[in-house]
């Protein structure tokens, strides 16, 4: 019998391309499971998304981004938010589900330094 994961994982190989498949393997891209419903409308429980690692030197977000952070209150916590304001090295991310987001409404602007990645690619369950 096979497991639910299993098949989330034989599911994941199935719909990545080549790059992204060997991006994730030496580590140029990372992956997350969607745990939640703050960006509902856009990302629902259980979607993989494919994000690229933040260089500090060169910072490419924009309003309208999806991101991985730190959450800023919980330790070793990751969070997927979408960047709403920016202001110079500090960050409004919210998440697209307002009524049942917990996002800078209740935690203020979150520094540079917290945010881990840029989601480049989005994998429905």
């Amino acid at each position: 019998m096979t497991t639910g994961l299993r098949q989330a994982d034989k599911s994941l190989f199935q719909k990545l391309d080549l790059f992204t498949f060997f991006a994730i393997v030496i580590g140029y891209r990372q992956h997350l499971r969607v745990v939640g419903n703050s960006m509902e409308g856009t990302l629902s429980e259980g979607d993989l998304i494919i994000y690229k690692k933040i260089n500090q030197k060169n910072i490419d977000l924009a309003i309208g981004d999806i991101v991985v952070a730190f959450h800023p209150k919980i330790k070793n916590k990751l969070i997927i938010k979408r960047v709403y304001r920016i202001f110079q090295n500090t960050f409004d991310l919210r998440g697209d589900n307002f009524r049942s987001s917990t996002d800078s409404r209740e935690w203020g602007l979150i520094n540079l330094n917290i945010i881990v990645g840029k989601v480049e690619r989005i994998i429905t369950k």
